[in-house]
């Protein structure tokens, strides 16, 4: 069983590395780790920025979505997460963000071009799903159902048109860090049109 104080902990320095870097403003964007033997997942609240964050703002659920600890509602988007979860073994946490160059290409319809390999490598295959209204069972459905297609087993990366990206990870550093090279990779794109 996993120190869950060291999970919520792990998952305040994520939640504020990723508002330092970008990656979403105001309070939107969630991030979500599984706790590992448990069937549960911490999940930042709902209308909570990331550079606040703080024990007293994560909320535990179980596999279903359902609140077990925790004052605040759980994210929005809290369905899909869990859905992730069940539906992939391999994924411990997820970055959902809102970083501005990786919306311009979601407002765009296209896919981020992985143009060094490093990036490549980091990243992998991406997919992109139709917009849906933030929280809606709609988005739930397209969300859980790429993820669920049989060639998209390993997918870490899912951008969602007009809303932002989906990054998937083994632990909270490693989902921190594709959300982290997708927005990278989404500036380098954009750069490289000016050369």
């Amino acid at each position: 069983m996993e120190d869950i104080s060291n999970l919520k902990n792990e998952l305040i320095n994520v939640s504020k590395r990723c508002f330092c870097r970008g990656l979403t403003s105001g309070s939107g964007g969630n991030i979500s780790v599984r706790i590992h033997g448990e069937d549960k997942v911490l999940v930042t609240g709902t209308g909570v920025s990331f550079i606040d964050t703080s024990l007293e703002n994560i909320i535990t659920v179980d596999l279903e979505a359902n609140v077990i600890e925790g004052n605040l509602k759980p994210s929005k988007e809290i369905k899909w997460h869990c859905g992730i979860y069940k539906l992939r073994s391999d994924v411990g946490a997820i970055v959902h963000s809102h970083s501005p160059a990786c919306m311009a290409f979601t407002v765009a319809n296209k896919l981020i071009p992985l143009l060094t390999t490093p990036i490549a490598k980091t990243l992998g295959n991406q997919k992109i799903i139709p917009s849906a209204d933030p929280g809606s069972e709609e988005l739930a459905k397209y969300v859980l159902g790429t993820f669920a297609e049989k060639e998209n087993q390993g997918l870490k990366v899912l951008l969602m048109q007009n809303h932002g990206a989906i990054a998937t990870g083994k632990n909270l550093t490693e989902a921190f860090n594709i959300a982290d090279v997708l927005e990278d990779a989404a500036k380098i794109a954009i750069y490289r049109k000016f050369l």
